[in-house]
């Protein structure tokens, strides 16, 4: 959108993209802090957390070492069963 990022770890770095942000905070004790405010303290937390987590590698710098495609729909989907059926637990 052409603004400048709120976060204090933008603001301590000339040269931060969204991707090294959300790498860096993920790998924090507050890794909490990724999660919207408007979506945090709900059910959903660890799941969010964790398809994060499969963003970041996605991302990896080496192209190599990212999974494919095919791999990275599996897992949303894992994620997607699990979601679902925590939703017969409660």
């Amino acid at each position: 959108m052409g603004k400048q990022p709120t976060d204090e770890f933008f603001q301590s770095t000339e040269e931060m993209s969204l991707v090294k942000w959300l790498r860096n905070t993920m790998h924090t004790d507050n890794a909490a802090a990724v999660i919207d405010p408007v979506l945090a303290g709900g059910d959903f937390d660890e799941q969010i957390k964790l398809v994060l987590r499969i963003a970041c590698f996605c991302t990896v710098d080496n192209p190599k070492e990212r999974p494919t495609s095919k791999d990275a729909k599996r897992i949303l989907t894992l994620i997607s069963n699990y979601i679902f059926l925590r939703s017969f637990r409660t």
